[in-house]
């Protein structure tokens, strides 16, 4: 891993070695049932963070990963972890994990002009005429 980005600077360290898709500890005030706004205390609510193996079809293996929930969300709304690091800004992945395979991915695709060619190809469906009637 190279020096820091310039991005992943501000957050929390925990974050830079995961995707968190943005999310971090967030503070606040625990009110009480009895007082309203008299009686309140200093919280903290973290990210929900898990461990998970997320297949990429370009580096063709699992990548275990600290992901928040939200970042999970995230991935299959863009078809993927390899869409979701080459879709997303820099800026916006703000983890040094995630540069860095973005990066790995991106060297990968360049060896590749006329796009990378398809892991699992679609088998076409039988046809047809070769099923009995029914």
């Amino acid at each position: 891993m190279s020096g820091p980005s310039k991005h992943a600077v501000h957050l929390f360290k925990r974050a830079q070695r995961g995707l968190f898709a943005g999310r971090m500890i967030t503070f606040g005030n625990r009110v009480s049932d009895c007082g309203g706004n008299e009686y309140k205390s200093r919280r903290s609510w973290k990210p929900n963070v898990q461990r998970k193996a997320l297949y990429s079809e370009i580096l063709d293996k699992s990548i275990s990963l600290n992901v928040t929930t939200h970042a999970l969300r995230c991935i299959d709304n863009k078809g993927g972890l390899d869409n979701y690091l080459l879709k997303t800004t820099d800026k916006d992945l703000a983890s040094l994990r995630g540069v860095e395979l973005k990066k790995q991915l991106q060297q990968i695709l360049k060896k590749f002009p006329d796009g990378f060619p398809s892991q699992k190809e679609a088998s076409p469906l039988p046809d047809s005429e070769g099923l009995p009637n029914q």
